[in-house]
């Protein structure tokens, strides 16, 4: 029961700070809601639906057509639908929200292997490589913490030693959203 507490307090701080922040980018996956101000309320009912982001990076917006978002943060996502708006002569004054699904289906990371308990962890902004391993109770007994991979968009990132990015915290990458962290054991 503590840790359901936990885990929705941490989901709550994460989603504060994303919104805040305005920060993360978009990823193929990412689920968002977008809402759209300052023009009539039967085309603004047009927009208020889920978006999810496909492989392709690319949502098909009403009015605006496709429009690629992956790699855009939800604040130069607005921006450019906002442009798109203005200049097909929708809205002289739009304003768009764009809100992101934090659910920890959409915003995670794994981390397996020689870790105490292994699991998939809320993505947050400040979430790095030491961190994500000691959210999972730190290493085993067996795991010397050296070999470690992420694999980040079916690319592999490492090796990392768990010692040098502890000392060196400018080598402590940041992980990002779907990233998968394996500890040798």
């Amino acid at each position: 029961m503590m840790r359901v507490a936990t885990v929705l307090v941490f989901l709550i701080l994460a989603t504060v700070r994303l919104e805040a922040e305005g920060g993360s980018t978009l990823r193929a996956g990412d689920a968002f809601e977008l809402h759209v101000g300052g023009i009539p309320q039967e085309y603004a009912n047009d927009f208020a639906v889920k978006y999810k982001l496909g492989l392709d990076g690319i949502i098909n917006v009403p009015m605006v057509g496709g429009l690629k978002a992956v790699g855009l943060t939800p604040k130069q996502l607005e921006h450019a639908i906002e442009e798109k708006l203005v200049a097909g002569k929708i809205s002289a004054h739009p304003t768009v929200t764009v809100t992101i699904d934090t659910t920890p289906a959409n915003r995670i990371v794994a981390v397996s292997g020689g870790v105490q308990s292994p699991q998939l962890l809320p993505w947050r902004p400040d979430l790095t490589l030491s961190s994500g391993i000691s959210g999972c109770g730190g290493l085993t007994d067996f795991s010397s913490g050296r070999g470690i991979r992420i694999v980040r968009a079916g690319k592999i990132i490492g090796p990392f030693n768990l010692r040098d990015v502890q000392v060196h915290p400018v080598k402590d990458p940041k992980l990002v959203p779907g990233d998968q962290v394996i500890v040798p054991e």
